[in-house]
């Protein structure tokens, strides 16, 4: 007789795991919300596009070979995209050498200062400054000025008001992974068309019920009343009732919440794909159509991005949405966007957006098995860190498989 495994969440680690044990198990996906998670779509007339910003690189391979099992590699498109910073309320790109090297909001001796960090992390062993925060680190090894002027406006753009908590180890493990740039700027990849086909296909054949999935255990686990041999939890853990998180020893682990107004433009904003501000109330635009053809869509596509924390993301009600909106676009006029370019606008939220990686992270990140069937995956795993990413989730689906497979001889 099969063993009943219950999957928490229809996100990728979730879609994945169940994929790959329900050729060996009677398996039940339990959604609250959209399946797909962070990768759910947004549908117009004539195409889909996630609600919130997504690509890949070339080193995901797991998620490339991923596409290829589901025979949409045919679809993968990548390309060199720009990448741009607000300074004195005026963008520029940052993509090339040259670019870097007349960039105003630096002067030559901490560009110099610059890359001698990034080098000096791709020797180092970043784990080793995981009780460091990221403002001292970096005041320590390149000063107040390129802080200001250069780290700032990224950690903001990444973390928004959280930043401050932010591991200096996180920052090293991110510029160590993220340095492989050429004289082009940075290979990205995209599943053209949209990743709601790969979310379809990981969905096959699988049981998904939308349902909050209520938890508990009474000698066998049970999720809503029904019993199961194995739990695997891929939703962020402050989701779990608080009950079973102690009971089962898990870490406290902080999230930060996203907002992420999308746009239709019948004209481009900047021919640069990703731009990071200073003086917005948000922290980077990421114009879509100047990294896939804009055929695909009729229109010219813009995420405008930002981070919060959950308290506060529980405070804005839907009403509240429509003045963030008017903000957001009175800001972005500033940079030369027309409003009467603006076809549509949507605004979407996620409570639980990413854990922050903060002092002390990496010593707090779960194993995959908890206890007694009790098992964890998606966006707290190891896979995850530095960088959250689909790469990371689907892996972490994968490993979290093997391992019940393994565990109950399967």
């Amino acid at each position: 007789m099969k063993i009943k495994i219950a999957v928490i969440g229809a996100g990728l680690s979730g879609l994945n795991s169940a994929r790959i044990l329900s050729e060996r198990a009677k398996v039940v996906v339990f959604e609250a919300q959209r399946v797909g998670g962070m990768l759910s779509s947004y549908c117009r007339d004539n195409y889909c596009i996630e609600t919130f910003y997504h690509h890949f690189f070339e080193n995901d391979t797991y998620l490339i070979n991923t596409l290829k099992e589901l025979n949409l590699s045919g679809k993968i498109k990548w390309k060199y995209v720009k990448v741009g910073q607000e300074y004195g309320e005026k963008i520029y790109s940052l993509t090339t050498p040259l670019e870097i090297l007349k960039y105003p909001g630096m002067n030559f001796l901490e560009k110099l200062k610059l890359i001698k960090l990034v080098l000096s992390a791709k020797r180092r062993e970043f784990n080793e400054y995981d009780e460091i925060g990221v403002i001292d680190g970096i005041l320590n090894e390149a000063g107040k000025e390129l802080f200001e002027k250069f780290f700032l406006p990224l950690l903001r753009s990444k973390f928004g008001e959280n930043y401050r908590e932010v591991s200096y180890a996180w920052l090293l493990a991110r510029m160590k992974l993220r340095s492989n740039r050429n004289f082009k700027g940075e290979k990205l990849g995209y599943l053209r068309h949209g990743f709601w086909q790969m979310i379809e296909r990981l969905a096959e054949n699988v049981e998904i019920r939308n349902e909050r999935a209520k938890i508990s255990k009474f000698g066998k686990w049970k999720v809503n009343g029904e019993s199961f041999d194995v739990i695997i939890f891929t939703a962020p853990i402050p989701e779990l009732d608080l009950n079973i998180r102690n009971s089962l020893g898990l870490p406290k682990i902080r999230y930060q919440s996203s907002i992420c107004m999308l746009i239709g433009m019948k004209d481009s904003f900047s021919d640069i794909y990703w731009i990071n501000y200073s003086s917005t109330s948000f922290g980077a635009t990421i114009e879509h159509t100047n990294f896939m053809p804009i055929e695909d869509y009729g229109e010219h596509i813009m995420y405008v991005a930002s981070y919060t924390t959950p308290e506060k993301i529980e405070s804005i009600r839907d009403e509240m949405l429509i003045d963030l909106k008017r903000v957001y676009l009175k800001e972005l006029e500033r940079f030369g966007l027309d409003t009467r370019n603006v076809k549509w606008s949507e605004i979407f939220k996620a409570k639980y957006s990413g854990p922050i990686y903060e002092r002390g992270y990496m010593k707090n990140i779960p194993d995959y098995r908890i206890h007694d069937g009790f098992y964890i995956a998606g966006m707290n795993t190891l896979d995850n860190y530095p960088e959250r990413s689909m790469n990371g989730s689907l892996l972490s689906g994968k490993k979290v498989a093997d391992l019940i497979i393994k565990d109950f001889s399967l």
